[in-house]
């Protein structure tokens, strides 16, 4: 294992990780948490362009994959909150929590695919 490269994950991971909170803390949350809506999709349309980039034979090396998509956008984006908002709001409302549940998982898909997309005809 190279401690160069986990050292660079971990640096990505710091940046992401404020990042997420920062946008959490500044798009309100009343209803629905927009917030952690906003880096799932944000980050699953950015992971799929860099992705997208990568098929296409763009010179991103090992290195910056790691800062950037292991790192950065593995901290920024969130499984954990997504699981943890969606018990909180299925005991007070389905409709939203449904709503909420579709809005993130069919908009993460969509949006990486398109991401993807993007970044394979932008680099080749």
């Amino acid at each position: 294992m190279d401690g160069r490269l986990v050292l660079l994950v971990g640096l990505g991971g710091a940046i992401g990780s404020i990042l997420r909170y920062l946008v959490t803390e500044l798009i309100p949350s009343n209803q629905m948490p927009f917030g952690t809506i906003t880096v799932n999709l944000l980050g699953s349309m950015i992971l799929g362009i860099m992705f997208g980039a990568i098929a296409a034979d763009a010179a991103i090396n090992q290195e910056y994959a790691l800062l950037f998509g292991t790192g950065l956008l593995g901290a920024f984006t969130t499984m954990s909150a997504f699981a943890m908002d969606t018990i909180n709001l299925s005991e007070d409302d389905f409709s939203t929590t449904f709503i909420y549940v579709i809005i993130t998982i069919v908009g993460s898909l969509g949006l990486a695919w398109s991401g993807y997309k993007i970044g394979f005809s932008l680099f080749s």
